[in-house]
Order: C-alpha cells, then structure tokens, then sequence
C-alpha cells in the first residue's frame, strides 16, 4: 500500500512540475497564484507518501490550482459549460427581455444577494408631505370625500355629475403631471394618500382618480411623449379637459401581451384632406376602466410593415414585424366604438370594451412619434414598474386600515354572553391579524413610495408590494366579515364591510394577476434582475461577439465566490441563529435584523442551489417560483415593518407588539416557504436532510407565536385613538364626522357604550343588573326610585343604549311579495 501510494505521489509531482512550466510560458499569473498552484500540485510530492488522507486535499487544491488560472480555467472548466449552457439555454424572447430590463433593483437585490447593506434602508428619507400637498389633502380630497355615498353609487352604477366636475376642476386627473403643464406635480408618497383617502370613502372614487394617475397616458406622454404631444395632451389631462383610458388587455391577451393580435399596418390614408402615412387599425379590447366616459384612448398594439413603407432612416426599415406599439386615439375617431359597460363587482366602477375597425391613425399620433413604433412593451412595463406601486398597493393600506377600525370599534360596542365580543379570544385572533394586516400594509405602501420619491424604479418590489397588499387586503374583509357576522352579511346603507369583500378580487385581479405575479414575475425577474451575476451571465450567453465568453467566465468566477460565501454565512448565521451576524439596530429591533439575515443569507443559497439543479425547466416550475416568492415577498415586508417602526413608531408600545407579531409571522412563512421547496427539489432524501441540517437546524428565531402575544396584540388595537393617529393614514378624516355616514353610525354607537357602561357598573356596584322579564324604562325607573340612579341617569342611559342599538342594527326593505 506505501509503496503505491508513494508511486502515486511522484507521479503527482512530476506532472505538477509539466503543468507549472506551462503555466508559466502560457499565462501572466500573480505570483500568489502561482504559489497556490504549486502547493495544489506539489504538496502531494511532500507528504503524501506519509498519510494517505491527504489524497483528498491533493483533490481539492489541485482543482483551486487549476480554476484559479484564467487560462487553465477557460479551456477546462468555462469553455465547456458555455457551450453546454447555450445550447440547452431557452431564447428569450423581446417581450420577456424587455419585461426583465424593465425598472431598477434596490433593496430587493440587497435581500435576493444574501448580505443585505442595512444602511440602504435606514438611510433612505421618508417623504414628507409638502405644505401644499397637505393642503389638498387637508381640503379638496376631505371635501371629494364628503360629496360621494358609497351605497347611492352602488344603485346608480355612476358617480353625481357634480363629483365628476369637482374632479376634473381641483385637478384631482393631474396629480402627477408637473406644474409647468398646470398639474399638481406633487410626489409618489402624496399621490398614494391621495388614491388611499378617496378610496375609504368609495373604491369607485379612488380607482376615478387612481387610473389617469397610474398606466394612464399621462405618465406615458411624461416619459415618452413628443414636445408637441405633451404641450397639446398634459393641460388638458390635468384640468379634465380630456379623460384618458388605456387598452392593453383583448380578449385573446392578457397576461401574454405578447399574444396580442390588435394590430396596426403602416399604410398611407387621409387625415385633414391630405395622404399621409400612418396606421390602419383593428383592435378589440375589454375591462378598460374609464372606457365608457373617455376623451382620449391609449391603445396597445402590434405594428406591422409588410410594404416597407417606412422610411430608409427608420431604425425599423424592411422589417414587417415592429412590435408593441402605443397610440393616442380621440375618442371621436372614425372606425372607434365605445360607450357600452361591464359592470365589475362590488362597486361598477366605470370600464367597459373598446373595438376598432379599420381605424386609420397619422403617425404622430404613436406615443413619441413614429420613431418610437415597437418601444410600446418597454413603455408600459417601466410606467408599471411605477404605477403598480402605488394604486392597488395604497387602495389595499386603505381597506386594511378600515378594517381594523371598524372591526376594532364593533368588536368592543356588540356584546354577547355579557361582555364585549373583543375579550373573547376567537375575535381577539382576527383582530390580531386584522392589527398585522394594516401595520404591514401601511409599511409596504410607505416604503415603496418613498423608493420612489427618491428615484428608484423597482419593478420586482412594486410587484411585491401589488400582490401583499391586495392579498392583505381580501384576508383583512374576509376577517372583519366574520367578526362582524349578519352586521355584515344584509346589504345596505350601514354596511361598510361587503364592499371591500365583493370589491376585493377586482384589486387581486388586474393590473397582473396575483397568480401571474406570484407565480412568474417576482421570483422570475428578481432572480435574473437581483442576482448579483445572473443577468451578466445570460447577457453573456446570448452574446455572439468574441468577447462573450470571456464576460461570461468573469462573471462565473464572482458567481461561485459570492455562492461559496453565502453558503458560509447561511451555515454559520442559522447554526448561530444569527449571533455571528453583524448587529444592527437598537434594543427593539437588533433581533429582527439578525433574523432578516439568517433568512437572506439562506434564500441566496437555496436559489443557487435550485437554478443549478433546475436550470431552464425552473421557469416552468412555478409552484417553487411561487414559493421563492413568498419568502421574498416576506423579507420585504419584515423590512418596511422595521423602516415604518424606525420612522414613526419608535418606543410605542402598542406598534412593538404589533410589529413583534407581525415579523415573527413573516419568519415563519419564509421559512416554511423555503423548507417546502427543499422537499420539492430533485435530490435524495440524504441530501434533501443535509439541507434542512445545514440551513434549517432549527428555528430561526428564539421567540415563539404564543397565545400571550397573540391577546396583546389585540389588545393594542382596542385603543382607537391610536387606530386613528396611527394606522388611519389612508382613511378619510370626515368619513366618521359625517351625519348619514355608517362609520358616523358606528362611533357614536362605540362612544355611547363607553357611557353607558359607567351607568351599569353604578347600578352593579349597587347590586342591580338588568333583567329582561320587565321593560328597561320600567326597571330604571326602579333604580330612579330608590336613589340609586338620578333622573338624569335615567334618561342618558336610554338615549345611549339607543344610540348602541342604532350601531348594530342592519338596514331592512319593504318586502319582495310587495
């Protein structure tokens, strides 16, 4: 056996001598590589014959040699997986390029690379209102607010004339175009109170403002517009001259825009007594909001040119496919028919169909200009990158925040079995989730606005915060729902609960589905967009210029060291439960940033693991993907809970309790998200257990989900006055001041309660408590009586238990057989 392995050991020296020599005629090394190279090959020679153990070091410092070499590690080891890679790699398409160029990373890349830079967040500025946005707040939306009845539009499937013309008048359309066109300019973080408050007072009402203010062809004009397009168009925008809509989705496409079959030929035809060249357009389009009553159509389109009529400067000469184009069409067009409506549920807000037959357009009607023909995907996906986090997202904080306080608000006035349904612990459950639920809103809203404010575009985080908060948004109703019971089944005036649940798959639905979303985009394009060298690579791989192997080798070697390390700070950092993180944050919150680390640091290194192990087929595995996406989803959400706590709530008790609960829930589902996905990846079961040893030995954090936390919680949430300063930020202040409002209805039932409970524990102090078997007015007259209650206690205690009775009842209609 010696003598083998000594054989053995020669012969590894002698070769390491060959290949040194080569090295050193064919390669300009560093001498500490060269040093590493010898001690790979050499060390052998020297000890080997001695222990024979150190046959597995030889393995493993032979190949750092070898891969440590650019040249050595090019003809080995990159030139074969280049060629493998391109081969088995998927093409991708323009449209789904397009879709991963669009927008910017930030903090999401921070989460998706395993050691986020802590000072990223907590060092971006919280926007503050300006005076004037304050203003408006303050006046015009409380004023909107007060002019519109929920139910009323509800039976007339249409807002009054006169809260149209207010809109259009206060420039409620402009608010994110700037002042030098006579709007609003004001910031993301405004226009999303803004959006927030209208919809509390009715989601027909928000999305009015919300559409013009989002993929409206206003933020197209802004971006993409000629000078000549924005001069005519953005005026009239911000003062309602003209009301826009858009079209993207047919009935063929609607997450596939790329299926599209809307069409456009370049063509000549008249306009104004004259040929031009143009585009002769059919189309048929549906659930457009803002269709019925709009002035002016955006319009998603594919553009062809089969005579090669465009120019010879045109970038697109001689190609018949164009792509994705968009155009401004009058609604006054020949060819154009619109008008009729869908009727969405909840509230029928205005949308409806748009058809198009044979519609002949000048080229400067495309958005930018005839040079901008095929740009229209890239258009729109970089407006959504914007638009998605701000509408749905601050309509989901809205309901949220008015579930809380309504739910909190019946929870204490209804009593059953002689106390106030809050204190019995299956409603403090739902009222604890409806706390987390607005508190995690609230914070994803905030901060994904104020990324916006200070100039960040990130797409994967405004898709994050779409699908959380109008996934938040349908669990918030479905809970006040049940707490609320027949209060909120019997449709009517007082019923503030069954437009948010009915209204609720509206805003899970459009603006790219919540299955699409979860399933394909966050996971899909942060992997690509946040991974530190994946885009490199695939850049790279699709390349076909002399350079591309040698990019791809770059960014192959960052690739393995930024995995080998992350697999280090995921094995130290879960073992250690996060201890050997590095601190930060104060005595409150130090302990959530160390498990936000745990958890990064493990996400980087299960997505390696699983892009290597899948490859191109993990884009059709979207129930992993969809998972992927819950634990990122999660991380986020645990860092806008930190940076809304940091910013607003420090050293509230009642905010720490709810932010415990809330982070704590976060951990768990993206742990939960992340085992699972072990159990679904393609190993053995060994392997599968080394996983789960390494990276999940047990929970992340000591702290657990106790029933103690959950009661605190809900506890913390029974101060109203807290709801409101707090998380009432996307509320209308007057809703609850306004006298034929069913929130009006509801406080003052909440209020008189208080009240009358000082009345009962007077009478219960005396040993008196209310039996049914006489009339109330007969028994407190009782009390009158023999002294124990005045005359004035008397009568406050009927008008109160009124005023209570009133809060509960539900509205009730002359009968159907009538």
């Amino acid at each position: 056996m010696l003598e083998t392995i000594f054989e053995y050991s020669l012969l590894s020296f002698l070769l390491s001598i060959v290949l040194m020599l080569l090295v050193l005629v064919k390669t300009n090394i560093k001498m500490w590589q060269l040093w590493l190279l010898a001690l790979g090959l050499t060390y052998p020679g020297a000890v080997i014959a001695n222990h024979f153990g150190a046959q597995f070091i030889l393995l493993i410092l032979f190949v750092i040699g070898l891969l440590i070499v650019p040249n050595i590690r090019m003809i080995l080891f990159t030139k074969p997986l280049f060629k493998v890679m391109r081969k088995s790699l998927p093409p991708i398409g323009v449209t789904e390029s397009i879709a991963l160029e669009a927008g910017s990373v930030w903090w999401d890349a921070e989460l998706f690379q395993g050691d986020p830079n802590w000072k990223e967040l907590t060092d971006l500025e919280a926007t503050q209102l300006t005076d004037e946005e304050q203003s408006f707040i303050d006046n015009e939306v409380e004023t909107l607010c007060a002019m519109v009845d929920s139910h009323e539009i509800q039976s007339t499937h249409d807002l009054p004339k006169e809260v149209w013309k207010f809109i259009f008048d206060k420039g409620f359309l402009g608010l994110i175009i700037p002042q030098e066109f006579n709007g609003k300019g004001f910031s993301h973080f405004a226009h999303a109170i803004i959006v927030g408050k209208l919809s509390s007072a009715s989601q027909f009402l928000g999305i009015a403002a919300m559409v013009p203010n989002s993929l409206g062809p206003g933020e197209l004009l802004l971006k993409y517009g000629t000078e000549e397009q924005k001069q005519h168009y953005l005026p009239r925008l911000a003062k309602g001259k003209e009301i826009p809509c858009f079209g993207l989705t047919s009935t063929v496409a609607g997450s596939d825009a790329g299926s599209l079959v809307d069409n456009g030929i370049v063509c000549y035809g008249q306009f104004d007594g004259k040929k031009v060249l143009g585009l002769r357009l059919n189309w048929e389009k549906r659930y457009i909001t803002l269709a019925p009553i709009a002035t002016v159509i955006g319009l998603a389109f594919k553009a062809y040119d089969p005579d090669n009529l465009l120019a010879e400067d045109h970038p697109l000469y001689k190609k018949n496919d164009l792509g994705i184009t968009c155009a401004l069409i009058p609604r006054n067009t020949d060819g154009l028919s619109i008008g009729t409506r869908h009727k969405p549920i909840g509230e029928p807000f205005q949308n409806g169909p748009i058809f198009g037959k044979d519609v002949f357009i000048p080229m400067d009607w495309v958005i930018g200009g005839d040079k901008m023909i095929g740009h229209g995907w890239r258009m729109l996906m970089e407006c959504l990158s914007v638009g998605r986090g701000i509408s749905l997202p601050v309509t989901g904080a809205s309901a949220t925040q008015a579930m809380l306080l309504t739910t909190s608000t019946y929870s204490q006035t209804r009593e059953q079995f002689g106390i106030p349904i809050a204190k019995m612990e299956g409603i403090q459950e739902k009222l604890s989730n409806l706390a987390t639920n607005a508190f995690r809103a609230t914070a994803n809203i905030n901060l994904s606005t104020w990324a916006l404010d200070a100039g960040h575009r990130p797409s994967i985080i405004s898709a994050i915060v779409k699908y959380r908060n109008t996934q938040l948004l349908q669990s918030s109703s479905i809970d006040a729902m049940d707490v609320h019971g027949g209060r909120a089944v019997m449709e009517g005036k007082r019923n503030y609960v069954s437009n948010v649940y009915s209204g609720a798959p509206v805003a899970i639905t459009v603006e790219g589905a919540n299955i699409l979303t979860r399933s394909l985009m966050i996971f899909g394009q942060g992997l690509i967009r946040c991974h530190k060298t994946m885009l490199d690579e695939l850049r790279a791989l699709h390349d076909e210029s002399k350079d591309s192997i040698k990019r791809f080798d770059k960014a192959l070697v960052i690739h393995v060291g930024s995995f080998v390390n992350n697999i280090a700070r995921a094995i130290l950092f879960s073992w250690s439960r996060g201890r050997l993180a590095k601190p930060y944050g104060d005595h409150t919150t130090k302990v959530y940033y160390r498990n936000l680390s745990v958890l990064s640091a493990k996400f980087a290194c299960l997505t390696d693991i699983a892009s290597l192990l899948l490859g191109g087929s993990l884009k059709r595995k979207e129930m992993i993907s969809g998972r992927f996406a819950d634990s990122i989803s999660a991380m986020y959400e645990i860092s806008s809970c930190l940076k809304l706590y940091e910013e607003k709530f420090l050293n509230d008790d009642h905010a720490k309790t709810i932010l415990k609960l809330s982070i704590l829930r976060l951990i768990q589902e993206a742990d939960t998200s992340m085992l699972l996905n072990i159990e679904s990846m393609p190993i053995n079961r060994v392997a599968k257990w080394l996983l789960r040893l390494l990276f999940f030995p047990f929970s992340v954090t000591a702290s657990k989900i106790d029933d103690k936390l959950i009661i605190n919680t809900s506890r913390a949430v029974l101060d109203t006055e807290w709801i409101e300063k707090n998380l009432s930020t996307c509320i209308c202040a007057n809703l609850k001041d306004k006298p034929d409002h069913p929130f009006n209805i509801l406080f003052k039932g909440f209020e008189a309660g208080k009240e009358l409970k000082v009345l009962r524990d007077k009478a219960k102090k005396a040993g008196y408590k209310y039996q049914p078997s006489i009339t109330l007015e007969f028994w407190l007259q009782g009390l009158v009586d023999n002294k124990t209650l005045t005359i004035e206690d008397r009568e406050n205690w009927l008008r109160l238990n009124d005023l209570v009775l009133e809060a509960l009842k539900v509205d009730d209609y002359e009968s159907l057989d009538k």
